[in-house]
């Protein structure tokens, strides 16, 4: 059972917007029945030093799950020595890696990481700013938009939100 708690402002407060700009956003996708050999695979990447910023799974519906890895260019060069004899790497699952911007934030209030997802979103969505990627982790928010956006997607939150001094 999962307890959602519920939370309003006018206008939500936070702690301020981590903006981390550059980063590589890889993509591969297994088949659902490799769940395992990819949670195991992902620990040996912690094992090799393989550190991201930030790591999401989605479903696709067909039977695939599809994994995003989010890392620096440092991070990167490892990802890709580590694959020279990693078979789940080294296959043509993996899609070329995109640059991407990350924002991060947290908030007093964040235990309803989705409204506030929903609010960052909306804040986002009035400036026609694509999202590429939205990660909750316990109270902290990860927004993925396209390499360059980060600024202008700062920004736009900055605007929603309400950050105490």
């Amino acid at each position: 059972m999962e307890t959602i708690a519920m939370y309003w402002e006018s206008k939500v407060r936070t702690y301020g917007f981590q903006l981390v700009q550059g980063l590589h956003l890889c993509r591969a996708g297994f088949p659902m029945d490799g769940i395992s050999a990819l949670g195991a695979f992902l620990q040996r990447m912690a094992g090799n030093d393989l550190a991201f910023r930030a790591v999401w799974a989605q479903a696709d519906g067909k039977g695939q799950i599809r994994i995003y890895l989010l890392c620096d260019s440092s991070q990167l060069s490892k990802l890709r020595v580590f694959g020279s004899d990693e078979p789940l790497l080294a296959s043509d699952r993996w899609a070329a890696s995109q640059l991407v911007d990350m924002i991060c934030f947290q908030g007093p209030h964040f235990g309803d990481r989705y409204g506030i997802v929903d609010y960052s979103l909306k804040a986002l969505a009035s400036a026609k700013m694509p999202v590429w990627g939205a990660v909750c982790s316990t109270a902290t928010i990860h927004l993925v938009v396209p390499a360059g956006r980060g600024d202008q997607a700062k920004q736009l939150l900055t605007d929603a939100f309400e950050i105490p001094k």
